[in-house]
Order: C-alpha cells, then structure tokens, then sequence
C-alpha cells in the first residue's frame, strides 16, 4: 500500500515537470494575467475608498486631481444614505430594485429548470420525425443577432400584453435554450445508456429514468447554470429598460439614477450604491467559486 501511495506521488511529480520552454510561456501568462488582475482590483479599490468620502471632499479632490486619494475622512453614512437618496423618478428605491431583482431571478425558476432539461434529453436520447428540424430552428435561433430580431420580440410582447407585466418572465422562460441548451444536449447524449437499461429491467418507465437517474445526475450541472443565470439577471438591464419599466432591477435601476447623483455632486452616494450593487455578488462567488469550477458530472458506472 505504501509502495503504491510512493509510486503514485512521483508519477504526479514527474507528470508536472515541464520544459524550460513551458515554463517560459507559463511565467509570461502569469505577469500578463497578474498585471491584469491587479488593474481590475486597484480599480475596485478605488470605488470602494471613493464611496466612503463626504460629498464635499470627493468634489474638492475630483477638482484638484486627487481622485485616486485615499479619504481624509471616513463617512459610513454614506451606505446609509444609499437607501434614502437612490430613488429613480418612477419613485423605485435601492431595496425595491433588489426585491426586483430576486422575484424576477424566482418566478420563472421551476420551469426554467424544467424546461432547459427535459427537451435537451428527449432530443439527444430520441430518434423522431422533426428531431433534426427542432435542433436546426434551435441552432438558427442562436445564429441571428440580438438586434436584428429585438424590434420583433419587443412587438409581440406588447400584442401578448406582456409587457411591463410579471407573467413576462414566466412566458420568457418557455423558449429556453441556447448555450444552455447545448450544455444539457451534450451532457445527457454522453451520459451512458447502461443507466436507463438498468431501469428498464427492473420495470421503469421513461419517466422514472428522466426524474430518478438521469435529472439526479445534472444537479452539478443545474447548480452551476443557475448560478450563471442568477449573476446574469442581476447584472442585466436591458431587459428591465425595455420590457419592464416598472419593475426596474438593480441594474437598470443605478443607469436610471446615474446622471441626477452625478449632476448634484452626491457622487460618492452613487459608488456607495454601486459596492452595495456588487456585495451579492461578491458572496455568490466566494460561496460558488470552487464549484463552479469543478462540477462537472462524472458517470457512475464502474467496469
């Protein structure tokens, strides 16, 4: 046993020695990506020291060139504050915008999860008449841009009476598909068929493979995507421009709001209410980085 542990650890030391070429290029990626990363955190630095400053000593530093100063004087009023002054001129405030935010994420989410995975399974796992042609209309959907079918969809939502309605998110949530689509189709038509054989011996149905063995199997994968889907509908404010005026998000709710902080010098309450904006999502990741990362679904099955 302990000869096998040796065996094994020197395989691994061995398997990561590189050339010095390797290491040439890996020491290059690592200063370019380095250099990056601390653009983007000096940056991120900046905007939360900025949040904290008074009104008037951010202006007067803005004026004389200081900005990048540190606060002479640290006001936590301003997070305070946030939940008073952020308010757009429908009369939406901070806390409506996230309340926004997370019914609009909530209510289309079970057939969301439903939908994005039962037709991704019967596509890749049946053989019918019109498979091929509901894989192609899937794929063209895909193909065409953004803005050349926006006009049409912002049409139809008006004529369906979806719009600046809830029931909008929960229709919305019929056509899933797209990137999430291709996940789901490639995920179950690799998934081996020794699974739903077994099942089938033991007399079960389609529907016990689908909700018992093959559903169970993608929670990593469900996990995974609803979290993207959760960071992408609180980040997204186009959709609460266009479709849902009265229910604007976080989002869309700080675009509204940008230009008056800035005009009446309450600049500082506005980078205040961006760090609140970023905070959920700051602890989604720190919760969801790692498995993010490495869930990925491996099969079961052994021999």
């Amino acid at each position: 046993m302990r000869n096998n542990v040796r065996i094994n650890s020197k395989y691994r030391k061995e398997k990561i020695r590189r050339s010095r070429g390797e290491r040439v290029v890996f020491t290059i990626f690592f200063i370019i990506f380095s250099l990056y990363s601390a653009s983007i955190l000096y940056m991120l630095f900046w905007l939360i020291t900025n949040s904290f400053k008074p009104f008037v000593e951010y202006n007067l530093d803005l004026v004389n060139g200081n900005a990048f100063k540190l606060p002479k004087t640290w006001r936590f009023q301003n997070y305070i504050d946030v939940y008073k002054m952020i308010r757009t001129p429908g009369g939406i405030t901070l806390v409506d915008m996230i309340w926004n935010n997370i019914w609009q994420f909530l209510l289309p989410l079970p057939l969301s999860v439903l939908l994005g995975t039962w037709y991704p399974y019967v596509i890749s796992r049946f053989k019918f008449r019109g498979r091929n042609i509901i894989y192609a209309v899937i794929m063209f959907r895909m193909i065409i841009p953004i803005v050349g079918t926006g006009g049409a969809w912002f049409k139809l939502y008006q004529d369906l009476g979806l719009y600046n309605n809830p029931l909008f998110f929960i229709v919305g949530s019929l056509g899933s598909g797209g990137t999430t689509f291709l996940l789901y189709y490639g995920f179950f038509k690799n998934l081996p068929m020794s699974y739903a054989e077994a099942v089938y011996i033991d007399g079960g149905g389609e529907f016990t493979v689908f909700f018992k063995i093959m559903l169970p199997q993608a929670i990593p994968m469900i996990t995974v995507l609803l979290v993207n889907a959760f960071i992408a509908s609180w980040n997204d404010a186009m959709t609460s421009l266009l479709y849902m005026p009265s229910y604007l998000t976080i989002s869309a709710g700080m675009y509204s709001v940008q230009n008056t902080l800035l005009r009446t010098g309450k600049t500082s309450i506005y980078y205040a209410g961006l760090v609140t904006a970023m905070i959920p999502m700051l602890l989604v990741f720190l919760v969801f980085s790692n498995k993010m990362m490495t869930s990925l679904s491996v099969g079961g099955l052994k021999g």
